[in-house]
C-alpha cells in the first residue's frame, strides 16, 4: 500500500488505509484529547482528523463545537459516518480543507491538535501558522508525530522534530514542551504550546521575546 494513501487516501485502496488508521491509533488519538485536556466548555479543532476518532472522544468531553478537517474526501465521509450523531445535534462538524487554509475565523478554537498528519502538510509551518491564527488568546495545541523508521537511535530528538518545535515557536506559540509515549510499539512525541493572552488589553506584539521567539520546549 502506497505511503501516499495515508496522507490523502482515496479509491478502494485509500479506504483500506482509513480502516488501518481507524484501527493503529485508537489510543494515540485519546492521548492527544489528554493533552488538549479538553474540557467541557471547549471549542476543538483537529487537522487532519482522519477517520474522527479524536472529534468523537473530544464530542465526549465537551458540547463543542468539534471541528475536523482532512484533505482526503474519503476521510471525510468515515470522519462524518462515525461522528453522524453529534454532528445532527450541531456539536461536531468535518470539513474538507487544507491545513495551510483553514476556513475559519481568527480565535474561533481554545484548543486544537493534529496527530500524525503534519508530515503530509505541503507547507508545514504555514499550516502551523494557520493553527495559529484560529486558536484564541490562551488557547492550546498539541502536534502529536510518530516516530520515523530512519530517526536515529539514541535519546537525542531527531533534526526534523525539532524543525517543527522551531516552526511552532516562529508561529507565535509559547511554553512549549514535548512529551512522549509509545503506542503499538512506535514512540509518539507531543509538542505542547500555548498561545500568549492578551497582556493589559493590547495586541500581542509579534516580534516580543516569548511571543514570536518563545520558550524553549
Amino acid at each position: 500500500m502506497a505511503v501516499s494513501q495515508f496522507g490523502e487516501p482515496r479509491g478502494p485502496k485509500g479506504w483500506l488505509a482509513a480502516q488501518v488508521v481507524a484501527r493503529l491509533t485508537g489510543d494515540a488519538n485519546r492521548w492527544m484529547v489528554d493533552c488538549l485536556e479538553v474540557g467541557q466548555g471547549d471549542r476543538v479543532l483537529d487537522v487532519g482528523c482522519g477517520p474522527g476518532l479524536a472529534v468523537a472522544l473530544a464530542a465526549e468531553r465537551s458540547v463543542g463545537p468539534i471541528v475536523g478537517v482532512d484533505t482526503s474526501e474519503t476521510m471525510v465521509r468515515l470522519a462524518l459516518r462515525r461522528n453522524r450523531a453529534a454532528v445532527r445535534q450541531g456539536r461536531v462538524e468535518i470539513h474538507r480543507a487544507d491545513a495551510a487554509r483553514l476556513p475559519f475565523p481568527d480565535a474561533r478554537f481554545t484548543a486544537a491538535g493534529s496527530l500524525n498528519s503534519l508530515q503530509f502538510w505541503a507547507s508545514p509551518a504555514q499550516g502551523l501558522g494557520e493553527l495559529y491564527r484560529v486558536v484564541e488568546p490562551g488557547g492550546r495545541v498539541a502536534v502529536v508525530l510518530m516516530a520515523r523508521s530512519d530517526d536515529p537511535t539514541g535519546p537525542e530528538t531527531p533534526p526534523w522534530v525539532e524543525r517543527t518545535v522551531e516552526d511552532l515557536r516562529t508561529a507565535g506559540f509559547a511554553d512549549l514542551d514535548m512529551t512522549a509515549r509509545t503506542f503499538g510499539g512506535v514512540l509518539h512525541r507531543a509538542l505542547l504550546g500555548s498561545k500568549p493572552e492578551k497582556e493589559n488589553g493590547a495586541p500581542l506584539d509579534p516580534t516580543a521575546d516569548g511571543v514570536r521567539k518563545g520558550a524553549g520546549p
